[in-house]
């Protein structure tokens, strides 16, 4: 998870309930002081949540970027599902890998920001944040209206302009230690509520008490449906990077993959490897580890609007 340096709102951004169909997603908004030159969803990873991103949403909106960011359906502030099952099933109409509710709210939100602020999409996931942006756009077509006999082109699938995708491995966890701590979590969800989770392995450690506070809250805040659901995906998920090559290469659509220097999840080496796999630019952080948008938020910023804006 990344850790704010503080919880204190930017002037530039105020938190907002966006509605969907399976209940309101908790987000924080950030608006320029000036017709927006370019829109980002920005998704959270496992145990994170929208303040994941407090610190690039001033420079962002400086050079006129709309940003939201979002807590995952059942994630801190968000809505949760009825049926803890139901986070781990496909789509109603059963169509498999791409149509989980993650995927989908993610649809939804591009195509939202997208008829607001008359901008295609940089779509950012963190972590796990990042799987979920891959499922959302490899599944694009799940939900797609009819098109042609030539093919949906990307403009109606998915209104992007670009997918990020920051510390987000190609498959499972592979870090030795990050995975215990997976399985060790899931040992325990029948038997332990997330307080008595937290009793045993405090969540809030940290010198400021307000960021305290905040962290306590935002793990007590998550749906267990939906935290147990995300450490299941992220022992076992598959990896898809060849269905994703060829995806942004037959819709033209730039890629970056982002880490810290010092990513222990999955490791910069390997995160190297899938650019090279994917015909994706790359870019390292220096002097951050697994969360470069809290380690280096300035460095990030500065990075992804090279990206969105050159």
């Amino acid at each position: 998870m990344s850790t704010p340096l503080s919880t204190v709102l930017p002037r530039c951004a105020r938190r907002v309930d966006l509605p969907l169909p399976d209940g309101p997603l908790a987000a924080i908004e950030a608006r320029p002081d000036r017709p927006a030159v370019a829109a980002t969803l920005m998704v959270p990873g496992f145990t994170g949540s929208k303040e994941d991103f407090l610190h690039v949403l001033e420079p962002l909106t400086a050079a006129g970027v709309h940003v939201l960011a979002i807590d995952q359906r059942g994630q801190c502030d968000s809505t949760g599902l009825a049926d803890p099952a139901a986070y781990a099933e496909s789509g109603a109409a059963g169509q498999g890998y791409g149509s989980s509710v993650f995927a989908s709210d993610i649809r939804a939100l591009v195509r939202r920001l997208a008829a607001e602020t008359q901008q295609p999409v940089h779509l950012l996931g963190h972590s796990f944040g990042g799987h979920t942006v891959r499922e959302a756009v490899l599944g694009a077509h799940f939900d797609a209206e009819p098109e042609p006999e030539q093919g949906p082109s990307l403009g109606a699938l998915l209104p992007l302009a670009s997918v990020t995708f920051l510390d987000s491995g190609p498959a499972a966890v592979l870090g030795k230690a990050s995975r215990d701590r997976l399985e060790l979590l899931l040992s325990v969800a029948d038997q332990l509520t997330l307080r008595q989770i937290h009793e045993l392995s405090p969540m809030d450690q940290h010198p400021d008490p307000h960021v305290s506070a905040f962290l306590l809250h935002r793990w007590l805040a998550n749906d267990p449906g939906s935290i147990f659901t995300m450490a299941r995906r992220l022992l076992h998920e598959p990896d898809r990077t060849d269905d994703l090559k060829a995806l942004l290469d037959a819709w033209n659509l730039p890629c970056l993959i982002m880490t810290g220097a010092d990513e222990d999840v999955w490791s910069a080496q390997l995160l190297r490897e899938t650019a090279d796999r994917l015909g994706a630019e790359f870019a390292v952080i220096p002097g951050a580890g697994h969360s470069p948008n809290t380690d280096q938020p300035g460095l990030v910023a500065d990075r992804l609007l090279e990206f969105w804006l050159g």
